[in-house]
């Protein structure tokens, strides 16, 4: 039950703390941004902030990244979410 209430909230993080608990760093996340796999609340660096989905998707990225055992960029990483976010629409849709 603990579980069910956890996930309901709202936890928004900061960019800082994001980073953190992520495991990207500031760099990887602002580019995540630019190419709009992850999208913050706030219009700049400094306002931006992260809720739990944000967190969730990043740490995807984060194990197809270690995985994979490759040293991926965040274009090759937006690449790989995209694909996988049209696998799920289209097993969703069978």
């Amino acid at each position: 039950m603990t579980e069910q209430i956890t996930t309901l909230e709202a936890t928004w993080l900061s960019v800082t703390e994001f980073t953190q608990v992520a495991g990207l760093s500031q760099g990887d996340v602002i580019e995540l941004v630019e190419v709009g796999v992850l999208k913050p609340a706030g219009r700049s660096l400094n306002d931006w902030s992260f809720d739990s989905q944000a967190m969730t998707l990043a740490r995807r990225l984060l194990r197809i990244r270690e995985d994979l055992e490759l040293n991926l960029d965040v274009h090759a990483l937006a690449l790989g979410f995209r694909l996988l976010e049209r696998i799920t629409e289209l097993e969703t849709a069978l």
